[in-house]
């Protein structure tokens, strides 16, 4: 993984693909790993929520 983007900085297509690459590496660990669907959705929801309250935070501390 390269180093941290800013969070408005969009990402180029080569990245796009590695993120693409890296979530199906990630999917087929925790299948692999015998979780079910209903825990990678719950898996998918936290991580969403980690980065909603990251931009959340940054946003009011930029304003």
């Amino acid at each position: 993984m390269g180093a941290p983007r800013n969070q408005t900085e969009s990402v180029p297509m080569a990245d796009s693909r590695g993120v693409r690459i890296l979530a199906k590496s990630v999917y087929r660990e925790l299948r692999n790993s015998g979780h079910s669907r209903s825990d990678i959705v719950a898996f998918t929801n936290a991580v969403l929520e980690l980065v909603t309250t990251e931009l959340r935070d940054a946003q009011e501390a930029a304003e």
